[in-house]
This record gives structure tokens, sequence and C-alpha cells, in this order.
């Protein structure tokens, strides 16, 4: 069992790693303000780079939402394709297995600062490269990024 200041300690650790990875994926791919858009069902995200696309291979991890003042795991949303709940299963068994209800409670009272530490443990859990955060109205999206790719140049 976790005791709290070890899970404290621990939490903290995916974030700041989270926060260096992000750094190294975005200058390594020089992807600093770069255009992008996010396919849910592909489960992609694409940077339009100077160096041509990068595909990263995505896993959305939750939502919030600026009016309901919540944070809700992919896994809980019906309205999010299954695959990303089953990208996240062992994040749901880690807490689980560590009586850790932030991991396990399917909808969280809270906004940003819980989604972000969600979404690092998610992370740091599933190994990822980085995270990305987007706003869509009212909603924010927190995903982890697995895999990155060029994409192909068309064929001409």
């Amino acid at each position: 069992m976790t005791t709290e200041k070890d899970w404290t300690q621990w939490s903290k650790d995916a974030v700041n790693a989270m926060f260096e990875s992000n750094k190294t994926w975005q200058q390594r791919f020089a992807l600093q303000g770069a255009p992008y858009r996010w396919d849910l069902n592909a489960a992609t995200l694409t940077f339009d780079s100077p160096l041509g696309d990068v595909v990263a291979t995505v896993c959305l991890v939750g939502t919030t939402s600026r009016s309901g003042g919540t944070f809700l795991w992919a896994w809980a949303n019906d309205a999010i394709p299954a695959q990303h709940g089953q990208a996240l299963a062992a994040v749901r068994e880690f807490g689980e297995t560590h009586g850790l209800a932030l991991l396990t409670t399917p909808e969280i009272s809270g906004g940003q600062p819980e989604a972000l530490e969600c979404l690092c443990i998610a992370g740091r859990l599933q190994n990822a490269l980085g995270t990305f955060v987007d706003e869509e109205g009212d909603v924010t999206l927190y995903f982890t990024l697995l895999h990155f790719q060029m994409a192909q140049p068309p064929l001409h």
C-alpha cells in the first residue's frame, strides 16, 4: 500500500517528468506553436511542422468542464471512443491496487489542477512520451502522447 507521503511525492515526480518530456518532444520535432488537429476515433494528434506532418498516437485521459467544475475520466464517458478507456486500464488498476480514489472515481470535483495531476499520473503509468491539453468550448481535453512518427509525404 502506498502511503500518503509516498503518493504525494510520486505524483509530484510524475508531473515534473511529464513537463520535462513535453519540452523534449516539442524541441525534437520543432513543434512549438505548430498548428495541429486531433482525431479521437483514430486516436491521433497531427502537427503541421516545418519538417512535415508529425503524428502522435494519443490516449484521451479525460475532460474537464468549466461550467461543471469536474474532471471526467475517459473510461467513464460514453461519448469517448472505447479505445481511450481501454488504454487507461493500467491506470485504473494501479488506483485499485493502491487504494487511490483519484484514479478510480469516474468524476472528480475540481478543474485543471486535478486534471493535470491525473493526466501526468496516467502518462507516467503508460510510459507516455508527453502530454497535450486542448480546449473546445467549455471542455478541456487531456491527452497522453504514446508514440510519434513522421507522416509519409504524399506520392506525386
